[in-house]
């Protein structure tokens, strides 16, 4: 029985693992692993997250992720005394949703969402124009950036799966217990221990802020 929790802690975990995303605090990352210098960890952030981006032009400010690649950052400049709160609400969630598009809003199209549109010709709120559209649309070069902060992962430990586990064991073992018939009290128990150690992991894991990028 205790092998087989085993077996269904690491399974659980692994599937809480995929439900994550985002950077990975540097403490939790393994030898050998990611380090601060990798921009790949920038490309791992979720759009519309609220990060914090020193350039050589410019002391750290707050922006809003959208996308990255190799060679760029793009990112919203939410500042415009110009935006209301509602509009600031639904170009983040523009972001969220479409983070592809904003690459190319400056060349053609334009996402319309409520009463706000953003396209090449500028930002309009109730059709009326509130900034340009690089007052708000950011790119980046990465050659530029020198360093991001921003939300990352703190990996859940060890105790929350295995608590969560054996608490799902104590829930699944009881129909078993009270003559429930083997091939329906198996599947019973094997799905307790995988929920509750999903659920432990889930828990023990959180989001906290931290160095997402810095240049060398």
């Amino acid at each position: 029985m205790k092998s087989l929790l085993s077996v269904l802690l690491v399974v659980s975990l692994s599937a809480g693992c995929a439900t994550i995303h985002g950077p990975r605090a540097i403490d939790d990352i393994p030898p050998g692993g990611q380090t601060l210098y990798d921009w790949i960890r920038v490309r791992e952030l979720e759009p519309a997250a609220e990060i914090s981006v020193s350039t050589t032009r410019s002391r750290a400010s707050t922006r809003f992720f959208v996308t990255a690649d190799d060679a760029r950052l793009i990112a919203l400049n939410l500042t415009s005394p110009a935006l209301t709160p509602a509009s600031i609400r639904v170009l983040r969630a523009m972001a969220a949703q479409h983070p592809g598009a904003f690459a190319s809003l400056q060349a053609t199209g334009a996402l319309v969402q409520d009463d706000v549109r953003i396209g090449r010709e500028g930002v309009f709120v109730a059709n009326r124009q509130v900034a340009g559209f690089e007052e708000i649309v950011e790119t980046i070069a990465r050659d530029d950036v020198l360093e991001i902060d921003g939300p990352v992962v703190a990996r859940g430990s060890i105790a929350g799966p295995t608590l969560g586990g054996w608490l799902g064991f104590a829930v699944g073992v009881v129909p078993g217990l009270g003559g429930v018939e083997a091939a329906a009290a198996w599947p019973i128990l094997v799905g307790s221990v995988v929920l509750g150690a999903y659920l432990g992991y889930r828990w023990s894991s959180h989001s906290t802020d931290g160095i997402v990028y810095k240049a060398r």
